[in-house]
């Protein structure tokens, strides 16, 4: 389940021409009964430099009522871009350096060029198992086994101080 924004949710960044952030910016605070999931959606992971952390699978579904939130969800890797920076040096110091900034296509490539140096790149996510994820929840939702309601409440969508 959906609670509420994640604590590192962030709304108010800069966004591109097409409206779509330059930064991280929006993340989730989720729940769910740990002896119900299945570890194939659940891994532990270590990342140098950022410490231990938790690659989740979820499913949630975006209804499209409209021309507007068709046009938002049709986004390509080539829309979305993302800062490189370094986990390794940098993240431990508490530096935010922005080494380059890519789309997610230059990432999914393979390699990206940083102080014009071929850099590899490695997924942290699958289009694979997103596409499992994606028709085992649309299977569910066409059961009836998962229902879906109105939001309890709206994720921020501004920086409020």
């Amino acid at each position: 389940y959906v609670l509420s924004a994640g604590t590192q949710h962030n709304p108010g960044i800069p966004r591109n021409e097409k409206g779509l952030p330059r930064k991280p910016a929006g993340s989730l605070m989720v729940t769910g009964d740990l002896k119900q999931m299945h570890p194939r959606w659940l891994v532990g992971v270590s990342i140098l430099g950022y410490g231990c952390s938790l690659a989740v699978g979820l499913g949630i579904p975006i209804p499209i009522l409209n021309e507007e939130m068709a046009m938002r969800t049709a986004v390509s890797d080539e829309d979305i871009v993302t800062q490189v920076v370094d986990y390794g040096h940098d993240y431990p110091l508490g530096k935010s350096t922005c080494l380059a900034e890519v789309t997610y296509a230059q990432l999914r490539s393979g390699t990206i060029k940083i102080g014009g140096k071929d850099v590899p790149t490695a997924p942290l996510s699958s289009y694979v198992r997103a596409r499992e994820i994606a028709e085992i929840l649309k299977k569910w939702i066409s059961e009836g086994r998962f229902v879906l309601g109105k939001p309890q409440e709206l994720l921020p969508t501004e920086n409020k101080v």
